[in-house]
């Protein structure tokens, strides 16, 4: 568990491995959460690995870097966890975001200040909106 910062090609990832459901860890990179299945006991170096696999997906699908933080996945604005003029750091909770029954922490992928929100509770939004946007300070 806890946020990692990791170079991959030359491109920077902010990851932030959540917790462990039995065969199954939750894991955020720049804000957009994947479920990830862990195949027998991982080391510190397998949890490392895996992260690094993570980014390398969001990598591929074009996650977009800082500012904007946009939903990973359609679906609905559960809570919402800050209000803007509230810093926040590394991740921090923004929201939660449910689709396909699950709970999704959507979190800040830098240190900032929340500038606006894009939603409102039990808004429905699609793949790529703007959740949140996250200034420098």
């Amino acid at each position: 568990m806890g946020t990692h910062r990791f170079s991959i090609e030359g491109m920077e990832y902010e990851v932030h491995v959540g917790h462990r459901t039995g065969d199954r860890v939750r894991v955020s990179v720049n804000g957009k959460a994947y479920d990830v299945d862990i195949v027998g006991e991982e080391s510190t170096a397998e949890r490392s690995e895996l992260a690094r696999a993570a980014a390398a997906a969001a990598a591929r699908s074009g996650v977009p870097g800082g500012g904007q933080v946009r939903a990973p996945i359609s679906g609905v604005v559960l809570r919402i966890e800050v209000e803007p003029g509230q810093k926040v750091v590394r991740g921090t909770v923004l929201l939660i975001l449910e689709a396909m029954k699950m709970e999704n922490e959507i979190f800040a992928a830098e240190d900032g200040i929340v500038q606006s929100l894009g939603v409102k509770p039990l808004q429905e939004v699609r793949e790529g909106d703007v959740l949140v946007v996250i200034i420098p300070g």
